[in-house]
């Protein structure tokens, strides 16, 4: 650094931002790592893909949520104004839930409507909290995040506990 005035502060943050991003990236392939290493293991302490990730949150037993920052999908809570028939969907936010037509009611044939749409990444991060479990966002980036996010559908976990799901 070659300035004392306010030029040279800027060049520090410069440098000091490009510096703290190499340590996220850091931190985020040591959780990959650990990740898949538990995947290959006979342990039992990995997860992935929505439901089995979804179950394991139920029962609490994610130490560690892993998400993508490329993840995008919505949750849709789908019902059924007559008989009261209710479902959740997840469908991918390329197509966007104006463009999703929920069809018909697989109990009575009636119309099923959109009740609820949440973003996956704010309703996986808000179950995970409730549950005390870690959330680490994952670039995809890197050739590990990137795998997150193709070979595992951007959603992993390490567990607690193995548990069989």
């Amino acid at each position: 650094m070659a300035y004392t005035d306010e030029s040279g502060l800027y060049e520090l943050f410069d440098k000091l931002g490009d510096a703290l991003q190499d340590v996220e990236v850091v931190k985020e392939k040591k959780y990959m790592e650990r990740f898949l290493k538990e995947l290959v293991s006979d342990s039992g302490l990995a997860s992935y893909g929505e439901e089995q990730v979804r179950k394991n949150l139920q029962m609490g037993s994610v130490d560690t949520l892993l998400l993508s920052d490329g993840l995008r999908k919505l949750r849709l809570t789908i019902k059924c104004g007559n008989c009261g028939f209710e479902e959740k969907k997840t469908i991918t936010k390329r197509a966007g839930e104006e463009d999703y037509q929920p069809g018909n009611c697989l109990k009575c044939g009636s119309g099923l409507s959109i009740q609820e749409s949440v973003d996956i990444v704010d309703e996986l991060s808000t179950n995970a909290d409730q549950m005390t479990t870690n959330t680490v966002f994952i670039s995809s980036d890197f050739e590990e995040g990137n795998q997150l996010l193709t070979a595992f559908g951007g959603i992993g976990a390490i567990l607690r506990y193995k548990t069989g799901i």
